[in-house]
């Protein structure tokens, strides 16, 4: 996760010091809570205090300043919106002139969770047949757990891959094991949800629901 800015528009994060416990290395981005007065790494479930704001090297380095020294800084910006990458898919089954299978995705079984988003191809496996340019966005109009309904164009074919662009609003997320971004899930996220994400933009934008300003 980077930070992009608040939702008052103002690109400076404010960043304060905290004191932790964790014993093993915290890149910078790492979404983080307190727990009895230290940070930790949030969870699904946590009131998000921030994200990290520099690498946080647990043990002592003499070659990286403030290594090993319990401290992290937390850029704690109420209404902080951050950038991720999206989520993306390499297609197993070839689908059709408008329709395309999100492999390996934690789809919502919500009919139509996807709808207003876009899918864009990213690469097209050799000898691919798809008559698509990489680079092209085609908009969602319906989905139905990982099939989605795409408006017309080039058939995908087994091992294209394609970048999911999430509706603004979209709210099927989950913390990644290492705390550091969002995959989409099956479940509402209590703690997050999209801001924006456009096609040109080459980022999903999120901003945190559940935090300890609130």
């Amino acid at each position: 996760m980077d930070y992009s800015m608040n939702s008052a528009g103002v690109c400076t994060p404010c960043i304060r010091e905290y004191e932790t416990d964790i014993t093993t290395d915290m890149p910078r981005g790492t979404v983080v809570a307190l727990s009895a007065g230290k940070v930790v790494k949030a969870t699904d479930s946590s009131s998000v205090l921030g994200i990290t704001s520099h690498d946080y090297v647990a043990e002592r380095d003499e070659l990286i300043p403030c290594s090993g020294n319990g401290r992290v800084k937390v850029v704690v910006s109420p209404g902080t919106l951050c950038r991720m990458e999206r989520p993306s898919f390499t297609v197993t089954e070839a689908g059709t002139a408008t329709t395309v299978k999100a492999a390996g995705i934690s789809a919502p079984s919500a009919s139509n969770a996807f709808a207003g988003g876009y899918v864009k191809l990213v690469s097209k496996k050799e000898n691919s047949t798809n008559t698509d340019n990489v680079g092209i966005a085609r908009k969602i109009t319906a989905s139905s757990g990982t099939t989605l309904t795409l408006e017309a164009g080039g058939t995908p074919c087994a091992g294209d891959v394609y970048e999911i662009i999430l509706p603004a609003g979209f709210e099927y997320l989950a913390l990644s094991d290492d705390s550091r971004f969002f995959n989409v899930a099956s479940s509402k996220s209590t703690i997050a949800k999209v801001v924006a994400d456009l096609p040109e933009s080459g980022y999903a934008e999120v901003c945190f629901t559940k935090t300890f300003f609130n």
